[in-house]
């Protein structure tokens, strides 16, 4: 009777097959990353080793720093997820971005751990991006910068955008930071 069970149970799983969600069966193949090595996944023949490799990654203003049409093609290549979003706060400093009644919602709802969890470009509060660009009534005398917050965030829905991502920020050597 064990035996029986036991064969049961192995017929079974064997028929079985492995299920999905819809957004895991977009995934990037070799294939999509032809003529574009910044997205290629690692090989250990063409892959730079750490030796070789800068010990401080890329950020905005150096050499390594990817330029604009690198940019453009990740975009391309992530069917247009990839944002760049200005700081939350900005909308309560003097500028182009300036909103008075987005700066009025973001005092409001600031304190509530959901409008930094629903905001791709925060990380639970604005402190650990440095207090670069707060929210404040009064912004007199103050700044905003991008400071610590990303430059460029993807607002990743498929396994091939995140795939993209991440072959992207190891290629180009650029700090990845998952929410």
């Amino acid at each position: 009777m064990h035996s029986l069970l036991v064969f049961s149970l192995l017929a079974f799983s064997s028929s079985v097959s492995c299920v999905n969600f819809p957004y895991e069966s977009i995934q990037l193949n070799p294939h999509n990353t032809i003529g574009f090595p910044s997205v290629a996944f690692a090989q250990k023949s063409n892959h730079i080793s750490k030796r070789d490799r800068s010990p401080c990654k890329a950020f905005p203003g150096t050499l390594n720093w990817p330029i604009e049409s690198e940019w453009t093609k990740l975009n391309a290549s992530l069917s247009g997820a990839l944002l760049k979003p200005a700081p939350a706060a900005s909308v309560c400093y003097n500028g182009t971005l300036k909103d008075t009644a987005a700066c009025t919602f973001l005092l409001k709802n600031t304190s509530s751990a959901r409008f930094y969890l629903d905001n791709p470009l925060t990380v639970l509060t604005e402190w650990p991006q440095g207090d670069t660009c707060y929210a404040t009534a009064n912004p007199q005398g103050a700044t905003c910068t991008q400071g610590g917050f990303p430059v460029y965030v993807v607002n990743a829905t498929t396994v091939k955008q995140i795939q993209l991502a991440v072959n992207f920020a190891r290629n180009k050597n650029i700090r990845l930071v998952i929410k």
